[in-house]
């Protein structure tokens, strides 16, 4: 509820600041803007049955679930349809339910937070009022007050989750959306796009669809 208000907040703040441009009849197309957004992440399933360990990894699975995403980016236009923005979101944290592999025993844990920040390349397939495009890039995917956390499952076990050893993991991302143009400092934009933190010794590759709708401002 309280990301809900933020969001709503902020939004309605940053079109008040964009009204000037709608009046505006000498303005160009600016290069640089902003991008204010929220939205869903949804974080396929990872991890395998194969790797279950008694003891060390009774719960090898962790199942698909879906948290909430707010952010920001920066964005400067190239020319030619081309831009860069760099990027930075926030994914909150949701309850998941994991099974042990080996007697159906299952224990319901809390995940972590994260925020990650991206530079991505942007190509803009048209300049009308309608602005489909496409997007590459990578970065940085950071967990945020991770610490071992102890859990009692269904069958009366204790179960520790460990703090991973890295907390920052590289990451990549590929997608993109539509734009449309309200006035010429104002936009609507809806993005969708694929995410790969590639395997490491703390986790499987994890892989997520984040889709996101926003208000775009130039400058």
């Amino acid at each position: 509820m309280r990301i809900n208000r933020f969001v709503i907040t902020s939004l309605a703040l940053l079109l008040l600041l964009s009204l000037p441009g709608w009046v505006s009849a000498q303005q160009q197309d600016a290069k640089i803007y902003l991008h204010f957004f929220g939205g869903l992440n949804r974080v396929l399933e990872y991890g395998c049955d194969c790797d279950y360990v008694q003891g060390e990894n009774d719960f090898p699975v962790t199942p698909a679930h879906t948290t909430a995403s707010v952010g920001m980016g920066l964005g400067y236009m190239l020319g030619k349809g081309f831009g860069l923005e760099l990027d930075g979101r926030y994914h909150s944290n949701t309850d998941v339910l994991l099974t042990d592999p080996s007697d159906g025993d299952t224990v319901k844990i809390d995940t972590a937070k994260h925020y990650a920040i991206t530079l991505n390349l942007l190509y803009q397939i048209l300049k009308d009022s309608v602005r489909p495009y496409v997007l590459a890039g990578a970065g940085i995917d950071t967990l945020v007050d991770v610490q071992t956390q102890i859990y009692n499952t269904d069958m009366g076990y204790e179960f520790e989750l460990r703090e991973p050893d890295q907390k920052a993991d590289f990451m990549f991302n590929l997608g993109g959306g539509v734009e449309f143009i309200l006035g010429r400092t104002v936009g609507v934009r809806l993005d969708a796009r694929y995410v790969n933190i590639p395997k490491t010794d703390d986790h499987d590759t994890i892989q997520s669809i984040n889709a996101t709708a926003g208000l775009t401002v130039r400058f």
